[in-house]
Parts: structure tokens; C-alpha cells; sequence
């Protein structure tokens, strides 16, 4: 099922696509609005640029806490009950 990984993330960037640049021509990439902002050079572009900064590293933030504490935990738990069943 490993092959299959990559398509919910196609999908979710698919999905912010496809709603969200009718309404703000967004881009996901931080790197993509932060050059659009500079070429537009309009001051009050520049009152939204943070969210293309700060809404990526909030994600990533809270991806590793669930990974370290939730799905990191669960496989640490499942471990510990091989070995105690391998003793046996």
C-alpha cells in the first residue's frame, strides 16, 4: 500500500487548489508568494504574506507532535508487546 502514499497529499494540494485560487490566486509553496508579493509590490499585499509562513511550520509542528507522541507511542507500545511475546 506504499505506492498509494502520495496520493492523499496529491489530493489535499488538489483540493486547496482547486477552492482557494478563484478566490485569492494562492500559492502553496511560501517560496511562490513571497515572489508574487515582491513582483506586485503593493503595500497591502504584504498584510496577508504571513500566513503563507507561519500556516506551514504551525503544520509541520503539529505533524511531528503526532507523530512523536501519537503514532510514535502506539508503535513503541506495539514493540515492547513483540519482545514480551518473544520471550516466551
Amino acid at each position: 500500500m506504499k505506492v498509494l502514499a502520495p496520493l492523499p497529499i496529491g489530493f489535499a494540494v488538489f483540493m486547496v487548489h482547486l477552492a482557494t485560487i478563484p478566490i485569492t490566486g494562492t500559492g502553496i509553496n511560501p517560496a511562490r508568494s513571497f515572489g508574487a508579493a515582491v513582483i506586485y509590490g503593493n503595500e497591502k499585499i504584504w498584510d496577508d504574506q504571513w500566513i503563507f509562513w507561519v500556516g506551514p511550520m504551525v503544520g509541520a509542528m503539529a505533524a511531528a507532535i503526532y507523530h512523536q507522541f501519537v503514532l510514535r507511542a502506539g508503535a513503541v507500545k506495539a514493540l515492547g508487546s513483540f519482545r514480551s511475546n518473544q520471550t516466551n
